[in-house]
């Protein structure tokens, strides 16, 4: 009998949020933190990060941008266990043009996402790494159109993507090549 095992698998989870309910709400916090340049450079090369909130004032946002959301992908990951989830914090990345994020991870909390609440067109997509770094310089990837054998994944970002993924992910967003603003939600999740 043959079996086949999928191991050191990353599943990256995207979701669709409508991003006029939100959008007034992130983009007021990201004027009073550059008013007050209460700023922060972790993975931006240019650009604007706020530093990280802890908390958040919104219960609707909470539920729907944070805590929903990763429920959904946790099932995903395990669907026999309730969990219980609190968001650690969150952080509003501004970039402008030529501006990108550097590879990274978000090391020390269990779930990460991203919810983008400015995307426009070759504003640079979100990337994801292989942390096995063999994977780049592997040549099966030449015959093989299969996610096993990928170094890198693509993904072109819209306005109210939200992709979350296990914080340990390695990922970095292209330098946006557009005119206009690319901003989006960073956050981490902690299971308690």
């Amino acid at each position: 009998m043959s079996e086949v095992l999928d191991i050191f698998k990353t599943t990256i989870f995207k979701t669709k949020i409508d991003i006029n309910l939100y959008k007034d709400y992130f983009l007021t916090i990201l004027k009073d933190y550059k008013k007050f340049n209460f700023g922060n450079q972790i993975s931006n090369i240019g650009g604007f990060q706020t530093n990280p909130i802890d908390s958040i004032n919104n219960q609707d946002i909470l539920n729907n941008i944070f805590l929903n959301p990763t429920k959904e992908y946790i099932k995903h990951l395990n669907p026999k266990k309730e969990l219980n989830l609190k968001l650690s914090s969150f952080w509003i990345n501004s970039n402008n043009k030529n501006d990108y994020n550097l590879l990274h991870n978000h090391h020390g909390a269990n779930i990460s996402g991203v919810f983008y609440i400015k995307a426009p067109k070759l504003s640079g997509r979100l990337v994801f790494q292989n942390a096995d770094m063999t994977k780049r310089y592997g040549n099966n990837f030449d015959f093989f159109d299969n996610p096993n054998f990928s170094s890198i994944y693509f993904s072109n970002v819209e306005e109210g993507d939200l992709y979350l993924f296990t914080s340990e992910t390695l990922h970095y967003v292209e330098a946006n090549r557009s005119e206009e603003e690319r901003i989006s939600v960073a956050f981490n999740i902690n299971i308690t």
